[in-house]
């Protein structure tokens, strides 16, 4: 675990714009793509923004990058709680990349448990494989609570050890959501979380430098055996950390 700390969500936001463009590049070597999920919130509204300008928009062949998203809440594609709408508004709708590269989460769906089957096998479909997707990369986010994807704390979803993507009901508005799974999460060659803001100081704490209570801290559990992950801050989100790095 490599953990990084900021002076503020400008300084963050370049220095993860950085390492998507060099995990991007070296995916693309030597697979001939970049399999990345994405994930909501407000914390990478300015690195999305910054991957789609100057000097990191032309350091990546879009063209050959698959996109998909570590969970979505149950709201129209086009809803300002959509996870898909902050990416394609502030990102996507810039780089011109074709429908066929944007996996969008079904989430819309009224039955959400076939719905989740069906963003698992499209995910299956892409990678060209019928066992778990191991993304290149995966990008989350923690909340005040230590949740991570839609991973909430003491939920059923903490334990699931078949399915790769599941519905569930979470205590934070809108409840509804579709999550990847911990088999997914911790199948991924790189992790990269981006965390900020003072009101994630203690679960910061508790995450990095506490004893392994996923249960409490649903983020504790995305720790791949064969990946490695990278934790960004800023100061705020890292005020309480006592290896200041």
């Amino acid at each position: 675990m490599d953990v990084v700390i900021f002076s503020d969500v400008a300084q963050l936001s370049e220095a993860a714009a950085e390492y998507i463009v060099r995990v991007a590049q070296e995916s693309i070597a030597a697979r001939g793509r970049f399999m990345l999920a994405l994930s909501g919130g407000s914390t990478p509204r300015k690195l999305y923004a910054m991957l789609a300008e100057e000097p990191y928009r032309n350091q990546i062949d879009w063209s050959k990058v698959e996109f998909f998203w570590s969970d979505e809440r149950c709201v129209p594609s086009d809803d300002a709680e959509s996870n898909y709408h902050l990416a394609q508004q502030v990102m996507l709708s810039k780089l011109q990349v074709a429908e066929s590269q944007i996996h969008r989460v079904p989430a819309d769906e009224a039955d959400r448990d076939a719905a989740s089957l069906a963003y698992a096998q499209e995910m299956q479909r892409a990678f060209g494989t019928t066992g778990v997707p191991r993304f290149d990369l995966i990008q989350l986010g923690m909340g005040p609570e230590g949740h991570t994807a839609s991973l909430f704390p003491h939920q059923a979803s903490l334990e699931e050890s078949d399915r790769l993507v599941m519905p569930v009901t979470v205590p934070k508005p809108p409840p509804p959501r579709l999550t990847f799974t911990p088999v997914l999460l911790n199948a991924a060659i790189h992790t990269l979380f981006l965390v900020t803001g003072a009101e994630k100081e203690e679960a910061v704490q508790a995450v990095i430098e506490g004893p392994y209570q996923p249960e409490e801290y649903p983020a504790q559990i995305v720790r791949p055996t064969a990946g490695e992950v990278t934790w960004m801050f800023d100061t705020a989100a890292a005020a309480r950390l006592s290896k200041q790095k």
